[in-house]
């Protein structure tokens, strides 16, 4: 079964790059794949800001604070990739610079779907948590994940 078969069985295609703000030494260069069945924390939060306004009687006027991002917690994964496995590696090892990365959360479309798929992608983003699926003798050489978050600096809707 050709690799990308076996990753379009999955819904979610992630693709990373390094962000070029250090602690990426010795990683490979270009972009790191891996597929999901199931990604959550596609949302943004924005702080609500109530503010008096001296003259305005209808009540208080409402401002946009700061925004907040949940972690994506990407489940059930496979990456056929092994430098998207050296980068969840690297953030997880406790070096100094962590290796910050900017990516794309793509919806895998059926074949021949005239609609367009959606496409997510964050910013300056580490791995903080990791979980590996249950190990079975029959799988092959993928690095299969059961969970892995990533904390993010923001996210974006990309429209096609």
């Amino acid at each position: 079964m050709p690799a990308d078969t076996l990753l379009t069985s999955f819904n979610f295609a992630v693709q990373i790059e390094l962000s070029g703000l250090g602690g990426d030494e010795g990683l490979a260069q270009g972009a790191r794949r891996a597929a999901f069945s199931d990604v959550q924390g596609l949302e943004i939060t924005l702080e609500a800001v109530s503010f008096r306004e001296g003259g305005y009687n209808r009540g208080a006027r409402q401002l946009v604070g700061k925004a907040t991002n949940p972690p994506l917690v990407l489940k059930r994964g496979l990456s056929l990739d092994p430098a998207f496995w050296a980068w969840v590696r690297r953030c997880t090892d406790g070096t100094f610079p962590l290796p910050y990365v900017s990516g794309t959360i793509r919806v895998f479309q059926p074949s021949g779907s005239a609609s367009q798929p959606g496409v997510w992608r964050f910013e300056n983003g580490i791995v903080n948590k990791v979980k590996a699926a249950d190990l079975n003798a029959n799988g092959g050489r993928e690095v299969a994940l059961e969970e892995l978050h990533i904390v993010h600096e923001g996210l974006r809707r990309e429209m096609p």
